[in-house]
This record gives C-alpha cells, sequence and structure tokens, in this order.
C-alpha cells in the first residue's frame, strides 16, 4: 500500500472560517497528505500523514481529519480513514476499541456499568462528599444562609409568636439545660406562629437556630414533650442536615446545568439557597439519625422516651386531619369549634380506615413512616 495513492473525499473548512467546500484528502507513498479543491487540483493545505490529527471511528458517524494548519476534512469514508491510520498512525488499540464500540453486548454492559456508577455516586458518594463538606464550611456561611432563610420565612409563611412572654420564658428556662449540655454548638431557640402552611413543627436553621411555632406549643400537654424535640433538632444541627441536603441539591441541580448546557443558571442556583433551605424536607435516614441523637439524650437525663413518642403521633394526627378536612369541599374548617374538629376528624379517619387507605401516613413523603419511626425510637438500644 505504501506505493499507491491513497484518496479521501470530503468537506474542507479552513481554520477559522465556517464555509465549507468540497475536497480531497490524498496521501503519496512517501507519506505526505495533500488536500485539495475537488475538481480542481488546487492544494489547500499539506502535512505528513503521521502528524494528522483523526476522530476515532463511533459506528457511521463522520470523521475528523484535522491538520496542524488548523483546517479540518470532514468525511464519511470510514474505511479509507481506517486504512490511512493503518498505513501512517498504526496502533495496536486502535482497532480493539472500533470492535468493543461496535459490539452490541458490550456497549449494554458499559451502559449498564454507568448507570450503576451513576447511582452509587447519587446515593453513596455525594452525601459522604456532602456531608465532609458541610462540616468544613466556616460559620460565616452558616450565618449567612441563616439569616437569609429566616427572613424569607417570615416574609412568607411565617408570622410573629403570640406566646405571652410569661410562657416564651417558661420554655426557654426548660429548654437551657438542653442547650448547655452542647456548648460546642452555637444553640438558640426562636418562637413563631407557623400559620396553615407550617402548622404544628419545629425545624432548625444551619448556624444553630432553632424555630418553634406556637401550634406545637399549644399541641404539648407537657414540657418535656417540647424538650424531647429539641433534642430531635439539635440532633439535626450536630450532623449539618440541613446543610447536607442544600449541597446535595445543589451538586444535582450544577450536574442537571451542565447537561443541558445552561451555565448562566449556576449563579441563580447559589442565589437560590436560602429558598431551597426553607423548602427543604430531610431524608429518611437524617430523620433517623436527629431521633438516634435524641434518645443518647433523653436516656442521659432520665426523661422517658414516650414524650418524643406521644407528640410526634399527635403532631401527625394533626396533619392527617388537616389533610382531611381539605378535601372535604362542603366545610368551611375556619367556622368548626375545636371540639367539632376533632370530632370531625375522628369520623373522617374512622371512615377512611374502613376503606382501607392509609395514604395520610406518609403526608411528609421524605420521612419514614410514622408508625414505623416511633416504634424504632422506643426499641433502640439504651
Amino acid at each position: 500500500m505504501s506505493s499507491a495513492t491513497q484518496s479521501i473525499a470530503g468537506s474542507w473548512f479552513m481554520a477559522g472560517q465556517a464555509r465549507r467546500e468540497p475536497a480531497e484528502l490524498t496521501v503519496d507513498a512517501l507519506g505526505i497528505a495533500r488536500i485539495a479543491a475537488q475538481g480542481e487540483g488546487r492544494e489547500l493545505a499539506q502535512a505528513e500523514a503521521a502528524e494528522l490529527d483523526i476522530s476515532a471511528r463511533l459506528g457511521q458517524t463522520p470523521r475528523f481529519v484535522r491538520l496542524p494548519c488548523g483546517g479540518v476534512l470532514e468525511t464519511g469514508d470510514n474505511d479509507a480513514v481506517d486504512a490511512l491510520q493503518r498505513q501512517w498512525q498504526p496502533s495496536r488499540f486502535r482497532g480493539w476499541v472500533h470492535t468493543l464500540e461496535s459490539h452490541l453486548p458490550f456497549v449494554l454492559v458499559t451502559a449498564a456499568l454507568v448507570l450503576v456508577l451513576a447511582w452509587a455516586s447519587i446515593f453513596y458518594g455525594l452525601p459522604a462528599a456532602a456531608e465532609r463538606m458541610a462540616h468544613a464550611l466556616p460559620a460565616e456561611t452558616l450565618n449567612t444562609i441563616s439569616t437569609e432563610t429566616l427572613t424569607l420565612m417570615d416574609r412568607l409563611t411565617l408570622s410573629p409568636s403570640e406566646l405571652s412572654a410569661a410562657k416564651q420564658a417558661e420554655l426557654q428556662a426548660d429548654f437551657a439545660p438542653v442547650l448547655a449540655s452542647y456548648p460546642q454548638l452555637p444553640l438558640k431557640v426562636l418562637f413563631r406562629k407557623g400559620g396553615e402552611r407550617i402548622g404544628a413543627n419545629a425545624f432548625a436553621l444551619p448556624d444553630g437556630t432553632m424555630i418553634f411555632t406556637d401550634e406545637i406549643v399549644a399541641l404539648a400537654e407537657r414540657n418535656e414533650e417540647l424538650v424531647a424535640v429539641l433534642a430531635h433538632e439539635i440532633g439535626h444541627i450536630h450532623h449539618r442536615h440541613s446543610l447536607r441536603a442544600m449541597i446535595q441539591n445543589s451538586v444535582i441541580g450544577i450536574a442537571y446545568v451542565m447537561l443541558v448546557g445552561d451555565a448562566s443558571a449556576v449563579g441563580d442556583l447559589f442565589v437560590g439557597l436560602p429558598v431551597v433551605a426553607a423548602t427543604l424536607a430531610y431524608s429518611r435516614e437524617h430523620e433517623l439519625e436527629a431521633d438516634r441523637f435524641a434518645v443518647g439524650y433523653l436516656d442521659r437525663e432520665g426523661i422517658d422516651r414516650r414524650a418524643f413518642v406521644d407528640i410526634l403521633q399527635r403532631m401527625d394526627d394533626t396533619a392527617q386531619c388537616s389533610e382531611l378536612l381539605s378535601e372535604e369541599d362542603d366545610i368551611v374548617v375556619e367556622e368548626l369549634s375545636e371540639s367539632e374538629r376533632v370530632a370531625l376528624c375522628e369520623e373522617l379517619i374512622a371512615e377512611q380506615d374502613e376503606a382501607g387507605d392509609s395514604s395520610w401516613s406518609n403526608y411528609l413523603s421524605t420521612h419514614p413512616a410514622m408508625q414505623e419511626r416511633l416504634e424504632r425510637f422506643v426499641g433502640y438500644p439504651r
């Protein structure tokens, strides 16, 4: 083959130009590659065949032959390009690559391995990396995220607490020993009215601020229940769950942006971190980890674990009731007295239980099923 001239037809693109022109690449017996205008013989570029940069073969897609001058020849004559490479750019691996790419079972196995790797990265690698990153972030970052998150929630969902000053002082006194047990954490408790959207709840911000709503205070039958909830929220702060969740969601968002090619959205993603923090639900693993943290505190202080179980069960019943009432179009909830509301809830729950519909039990899809979670809480080894 060294004595014959090789010829490959294609389209020529000059360096820095988008205009294409029909051209032909020829390689003589001395290994000199020339690009000439097709049908004219006018030479466009020249280089040694060994210097050509040839794209890898992928099925029957067009190949690109790049010359040192920057020009590119695009051609669909893959067989001729392969022959040129075999002659002037021998490589014992190149044929294997094309063979593997053309082998359907290998392609399927490779695709499966890529999917497994992606799944493992998202569900194992990313959480592990997020945990390390969350514990490495400086206090200034935590303060900024928390301040902006609380400001946003105060504007959109929360309102000033209506608890009396005496009640707030009483709770702060009960909470003080719990906060003092973790001097390494900058903990503090604030009160807000949750309203319809938040209701009876408590949540923690990355900087150590914990919010208790008026509704959860009203729901508690004794202050020990709120102390148990406080220990659970401190568990979230200790393990930096909110930061870890934000990091994971941000990384996934950035990966999506890279896939769709909209780089400008990356800035918007970071600007929107307070919104993410305000709407983020903890994963099942994070909730159970915070539960185990709370168990440790309650057991050390001799507080019955039922304090946490009782208020969580009551919160679950309240959420269930609110969901059922919202589905009744002919009922104006605001016009019901508390006793009428409770009686109606019990009636609706009984009807749903008879129908075998238990979908309400997962009203927070990222939380463990409530019954399973409470059984675990009571059953953790001492």
